[in-house]
């Protein structure tokens, strides 16, 4: 089936298929159905998704989506944010229990404990979740 184009935001909202009114529900919609918390704006041109990830200086990229495009598109760009921020959370999060000694960044630089160590996914503690914050 071939999925029309996307030519402005009421269409996007119909795309959507959740019955949300205006850009405020698809923020909401956005960040509360996202594991990342996912920031959702449009713009005249089309719309904006990205994450910041919580605790840290990091962000995923922003991806722009002008029209026309397609759902699908939209789609992939979230999911895009997702594993980005995933990927993020990861590498920053570590609690302090997931390494018995120091870490390293990939130019030999100790990192701090604070938002710097990664996850160890056989951490007894956080059991390869990380720090909640």
């Amino acid at each position: 089936m071939k999925t029309k184009d996307i030519n402005n935001f009421d269409e996007f909202l119909k795309a959507r298929g959740f019955d949300e009114k205006d850009e405020a529900d698809v923020q909401k919609s956005t960040f509360k159905y996202t594991d990342c918390g996912a920031s959702f704006y449009k713009e005249d041109r089309g719309v904006v998704v990205r994450s910041i990830v919580e605790g840290c200086d990091e962000s995923t990229e922003t991806h722009k989506l002008t029209y026309p495009f397609k759902i699908k598109e939209f789609w992939d760009a979230l999911g895009k944010v997702e594993k980005e921020a995933d990927k993020i959370w990861k590498a920053t999060h570590g609690c302090e229990k997931c390494w018995s000694e120091p870490q390293f960044d990939e130019w030999g630089n100790e990192l701090d404990f604070d938002c710097g160590w990664p996850i160890n996914p056989k951490c007894k503690t956080c059991e390869g979740d990380g720090i909640i914050i």
